[in-house]
Formats: structure tokens, sequence, C-alpha cells
């Protein structure tokens, strides 16, 4: 074979190599988008209603906001109502949709937990144990600039295509650099300890 002949053999053993080459990087590119679109898409946002109650020197309050469950399904232990499990799950509340029965009691509270500098209150799933009613949670819960690990049972309820969620967890909020408001000239003061309880339908 001559010099020419070898030349464009060889040309063409390099550019069919490239061709394939740049196939399976184009290939790879392409699933490996898929892959995160399909993550993206298992992940499911929906409406969660939180209330915050707790007491004072005078009396009893109760605050309501509506915050968010994101949760994908998969991959770990059954749950009553999930099938595959749960993968990842975060429960956020916006600290500026508070709504009190006194705008000025809404506004202490919005000062007290600095919605201004730390717009949300999450709550992170870390691990779970399942039981006949549903499962007791594990996770982290971040309030301000303080993150704690917390733990509480969660009702879980088939309820058409979705699933019910219920639970409540009871806090100091001083463990969490929250200073209890004091109103009326220090006449109420609002005592440290608060319990959350919330309710909503998820579909992961």
């Amino acid at each position: 074979m001559g010099l020419r002949a070898v030349s464009t053999v060889n040309t063409a053993v390099v550019y069919a190599a490239c061709q394939t080459g740049l196939a399976r990087i184009l290939t790879a590119g392409i699933v490996g988008l898929a892959l995160l679109q399909g993550g993206a898409a298992a992940a499911q946002q929906s409406t969660v209603d939180f209330t915050v109650s707790g007491s004072s020197t005078i009396r009893g309050w109760t605050c309501t906001v509506t915050g968010s469950a994101q949760v994908t399904a998969g991959s770990s232990t059954p749950v009553r109502g999930l099938d595959a499990g749960v993968q990842t799950a975060t429960l956020t509340v916006p600290v500026d949709g508070f709504i009190c029965p006194e705008e000025e009691m809404t506004e202490h509270l919005l000062e007290a937990l600095r919605a201004d500098e730390f717009p949300e209150i999450t709550f992170r799933l870390e691990g779970y144990q399942a039981n006949s009613q549903g499962a007791v949670t594990t996770g982290t819960l971040t309030i301000l600039d303080t993150t704690q690990e917390v733990s509480f049972p969660l009702s879980l309820t088939p309820s058409g295509s979705g699933v019910r969620i219920e639970g409540e967890v009871a806090l100091d909020m001083t463990d969490y650099g929250v200073e209890p408001p004091v109103v009326m000239l220090g006449l109420m003061r609002v005592r440290p300890r608060i319990r959350i309880q919330f309710s909503g339908i998820i579909t992961p």
C-alpha cells in the first residue's frame, strides 16, 4: 500500500474516531440533562398550612402561615401512602406570611423572627422510621441562623392522588436565638415555649 493510501486510511480512522468520540460526548450530555430534568420533575411542591401557638403572661396566642412541602419519592423504606418511600423532603415557611389575630402582634412576631434578615424557616428531612400511622421523622430545623436536629411523629393518610401529612413539634424559641416579644410596656411577656402544627396534601 502506498504512502498516499496509508495517509488516507489514517485520516479516515482519525475522523471516524473523532466522530465517535463526539457522538459519545453528545449522548452523555443528553442523558445527563435528561436525568437532571427527571430529578427536578420528581420533586413536587405542595401547599402546607402551619399554625404556631404559645402563651404569655396575659393570654394565649395563635398565628398562621401558608408554607410549602417539597418531596421526592423513591429509593427508601415504604411508608403509609408512599409505597416507594421518601428520598428527600423539605418544609418551608415564609416568615413574612405570618398572620396573627392582631396587626400589632404580627409586627412583634416578624420583628422577633427578623424577617428582613431571615425570610424562611426550613425543616429538612434526614431520616425516618415507618410505623402504622406514618413515620417518626428526624431532620434539621433552621430558624434565624441556628440549625438544630428535631424529631417528631408524622401522620400520613392516603387522599386521592396524594397523601395528607399532619404533624407537630414543640420547641423553645430561645434555643434558636429568638427573643420572645415583650409588649404593653412589659406587662405582657410572651413565653418561650411554642408549638408548631402543620397539615397539607403532598403529591410526590
